[in-house]
């Protein structure tokens, strides 16, 4: 019985990821032209967020807390997932949209 309720969740969040990379290839790589440049910087927070919410879904089964005491390990695991995932989309993905990132943001 418990089988049937977590697989509809793990294909919740494999939705998310999937959803997250057609929307990134969709806007950014065949849509790319038809968009201003600060509409793509500024959207490129939802597959971000679609992709982040995903992972950490799928994660989370496999470093939920148990106790009291692993709460605190529990949520350095978790913050050091989204560091590197937000650092990925910040120093890689961002650079290649638009390579002066100051500028493009008019800064």
């Amino acid at each position: 019985m418990e089988n049937g309720n977590k697989s509809p969740r793990k294909k919740v969040f494999w939705i998310l990821i999937i959803v997250s990379i057609v929307i990134g290839y969709i806007i950014y790589g065949a849509m790319r032209e038809q968009f201003g440049l600060n509409f793509l910087v500024f959207f490129s927070g939802v597959p971000f967020l679609l992709f982040a919410a995903g992972a950490f879904g799928l994660l989370w089964p496999k470093i939920k807390p148990e106790g009291d005491e692993v709460y605190i390990s529990h949520a350095l695991i978790i913050g050091l997932l989204f560091i590197v995932l937000f650092f990925i989309h910040v120093w890689v993905l961002l650079p290649l949209l638009c390579p002066r990132f100051a500028e493009c943001l008019a800064l």
